[in-house]
């Protein structure tokens, strides 16, 4: 039997989720051409049933922390070699990225690995780096999402790697303008997961300080701290002005409708929301970490940069002083919001990935 053409192979944990699940799932849809096959497999169970998979996306059904995962992936690869006479497997995120090493070992497929984070816990132990350089050293290729994301994996494994990293930066789907008018009180919003590295525990706390000069405050996403943001938003009393939403497929529509985006992670490897807000024209307030300042730039006048960030009380400020800002100057704003989100299109991603696929489909 004659084998067919290359196959690109996104592997992730799960399709629900932010950036990295959006960039694998974009890929796996754009990425057919003459020259290739694309399909996109997951670990996880599809938990939500919203969530449709494309006919050319499945998953093993194992989860993140089954070892079974490495065997039934393993298979799933050997199958594809009958098949196909090169495969590129394209990986994301943390337990993908020690998986497929592993599972494909003797096995004659190229490894690919997009980097979407300038820090991660295994960071803050030394003693990892001699573990991942180890994992690293099987990807022919580390993409970086952002020039910030590149320099501090160059830091972290050394300059031994530095030939493998290229920075391609995220694409977003821009979404529709909104002219924006004056408000009385602004509408604030904040888009991520509910983990530690959002920081929402931060500015919960900052509207606490100033709830009276605002309207509402949602927050859309799901994670592990829920629990915990729910109890700090009734110990300070903020049942009727804060709304932790969960996920939503109605993103844009809740952009349209606020007034200020809010982003206070921790550590940021791109900002994809960042340049989701600001393609409807919104105002955003963020944390001046590496990742977000790359791509909201920092002389935008539709961005405020917060470097204290982990202090309520200068979240609030800044969110005070945005407020006032934006009652003589909220159409120029948008305006320079959308100009803005407009250099990091989805079809400028695709392009240099598919440049970066055929770089290895002749070797």
């Amino acid at each position: 039997m004659q084998r067919q053409k290359i196959l690109i192979l996104q592997i992730i944990s799960s399709p629900i989720g932010g950036g990295a699940q959006v960039l694998a799932r974009e890929l796996g849809q754009r990425i057919k051409s003459d020259d290739f096959n694309s399909e996109v497999v997951y670990f996880n169970k599809i938990s939500q049933p919203s969530v449709k998979l494309h006919d050319n996306e499945s998953s093993l059904f194992t989860g993140d922390r089954n070892l079974l995962t490495i065997l039934k992936l393993r298979k799933l690869i050997k199958n594809r070699l009958k098949i196909y006479q090169k495969i590129i497997i394209h990986v994301h995120l943390t337990y993908p990225f020690f998986y497929v090493p592993i599972a494909t070992l003797f096995l004659d497929v190229v490894l690919l690995f997009t980097e979407h984070n300038t820090s991660n816990k295994r960071r803050g132990i030394p003693f990892f780096k001699h573990i991942e350089r180890i994992f690293y050293n099987r990807y022919k290729k580390i993409c970086c999402i952002s020039k910030g994301v590149e320099n501090a994996l160059s830091e972290w494994l050394g300059k031994n790697l530095d030939n493998r990293l290229v920075t391609i930066n995220n694409g977003a789907i821009l979404y529709t303008f909104k002219e924006r008018s004056g408000f009385v009180k602004p509408k604030i919003i904040s888009i991520g997961s509910l983990t530690k590295k959002k920081n929402f525990k931060t500015t919960i706390k900052a509207i606490s300080l100033i709830k009276d000069e605002i309207e509402s405050y949602f927050i859309i996403g799901e994670g592990t701290e829920r629990d915990f943001l729910n109890k700090l938003i009734k110990e300070n009393g903020l049942e009727k002005k804060i709304n932790l939403l969960g996920w939503s497929d109605q993103v844009e529509k809740y952009l349209h409708e606020a007034d200020i985006q809010l982003i206070p992670s921790l550590w940021e490897g791109f900002g994809l929301v960042a340049v989701e807000g600001m393609s409807t024209g919104i105002f955003v307030i963020a944390s001046e970490v590496d990742g977000l300042k790359e791509v909201l730039g920092q002389n935008n006048p539709s961005i405020k940069l917060v470097r204290d960030i982990e202090s309520p009380e200068k979240w609030a400020f800044e969110i005070q002083q945005s407020i006032i800002f934006l009652q003589s100057n909220i159409k120029e704003v948008a305006i320079s919001a959308r100009k803005q989100s407009e250099k990091y299109s989805i079809e400028k991603m695709i392009e240099s990935y598919n440049a970066v696929y055929h770089s290895f489909s002749k070797k």
